[in-house]
């Protein structure tokens, strides 16, 4: 055998090994680019699940936020609107024709002298006259209110409120839901 023979099979075996080797490298490289491509890919879908339960506990929120702004609104609303109700119950109130009001006022006083042995009695300038003509009492003083009055004994310690604003009042607290029902029928 020749130099150039031996020469050219330790090229050919050479080659071969390096082949080998290269082609083991590239099969070891295919396959850490695989298992890297599959992390990248379940990390993906990781980030995606996180980032989808983000966006919908985010969403989640702002409608809660936005659905109690708003039912906070509706209910400003409702306040408002039966407000205005109880406001034009006092105009009525304030403005009743002289026979209606003195019957009202009759039947308040009635109630208002089995509460307390009235001497005297507190109302506005426009009931004052009828008040004491319907009562027989004293007019102590001037109030304010939309009409009806006060009744005291004589030593100013037991007193019944018989105002309309004080029975207006008790009347929205104890039928709120009854009149926000009737107001707001569905």
């Amino acid at each position: 055998m020749s130099l150039e023979n031996v020469i050219k099979e330790i090229n050919n075996s050479v080659e071969q090994q390096a082949n080998t080797v290269i082609s083991k490298g590239k099969k070891e490289a295919n396959a850490i680019l695989q298992k890297t491509q599959e992390k990248i890919n379940k990390s993906k879908e990781k980030t995606i699940e996180k980032t989808a339960e983000i966006v919908s506990s985010i969403e989640r929120t702002e409608i809660a936020s936005l659905q109690l702004v708003l039912k906070k609104q509706f209910l400003n609303a409702k306040k408002e609107v039966i407000d205005e109700v109880f406001d034009e119950a006092k105009k009525k109130l304030k403005n009743l024709p002289d026979m209606q009001k003195q019957k009202i006022l009759k039947k308040l006083l009635i109630k208002g002298k089995k509460e307390v042995n009235a001497k005297h009695f507190y109302s506005n300038l426009k009931d004052k006259k009828l008040v004491s003509k319907l009562s027989g009492l004293k007019f102590r003083k001037e109030i304010d209110c939309i009409g009806g009055f006060v009744l005291e004994n004589d030593d100013n310690t037991i007193s019944s409120d018989q105002t309309f604003d004080l029975i207006l009042e008790k009347v929205r607290e104890k039928h709120i839901s009854e009149i926000s029902r009737r107001v707001f029928v569905k």
